[in-house]
């Protein structure tokens, strides 16, 4: 509990295993929240910071706020699993995350990159994406993507295997 603001780099920088919780972070000169591989990033919000809003190594990355980031909102490494965050008013991606990792109940919205970016193996369910620059979806080899809504994205959804039950433009895939 407590506010973080203007830091030279990283407004909050830790190493694996730890848990950062109910933060203000911003306007800080690179990354808001930093932390290693196997943390808990909740209840956050960050904002308006130089680099990312949020930065994890293969984590559990939820409940977070994360908006007006002067590039990607929430980037997590392989492994993670991404739910209930809302990233908006990001210059670059709303959420980028890396192979094998889980995006789920996200809303993400007028980002200038892709709503959301799931490189190999990602599971990408109940997120509501739009008027993203790019992509609502992003996706890559053998990610899967169900029960989604894309709306008024620069373009819908790229890659993955649909398992049904989006709504992308007003349709059911």
């Amino acid at each position: 509990n407590g506010s973080i603001t203007g830091m030279g780099r990283s407004g909050v920088q830790t190493g694996p295993q730890s848990e950062i919780t109910n933060l203000r972070v911003r306007w800080n000169r690179l990354i808001g929240i930093h932390t290693g591989g196997f943390s808990t990033v909740s209840g956050n919000t960050a904002y308006e910071n130089g680099s990312t809003g949020i930065y994890s190594g293969a984590s559990t990355v939820s409940g977070n706020t994360v908006y007006g980031t002067s590039g990607i909102g929430i980037d997590a490494a392989g492994l993670s699993v991404v739910f209930g965050n809302s990233s908006t008013h990001n210059t670059g991606d709303g959420i980028a995350v890396s192979d094998g990792s889980t995006v789920s109940g996200n809303t993400v919205a007028d980002n200038g990159g892709d709503g959301i970016d799931a490189q190999n193996g990602c599971t990408v369910s109940g997120n509501t994406t739009y008027k993203n620059t790019l992509f609502g979806l992003k996706l890559g080899f053998s990610s899967g993507y169900r029960d989604n809504v894309v709306l008024s994205n620069g373009g819908t959804i790229t890659g993955g295997v649909d398992a049904g039950g989006n709504v992308c433009e007003n349709n059911t895939t």
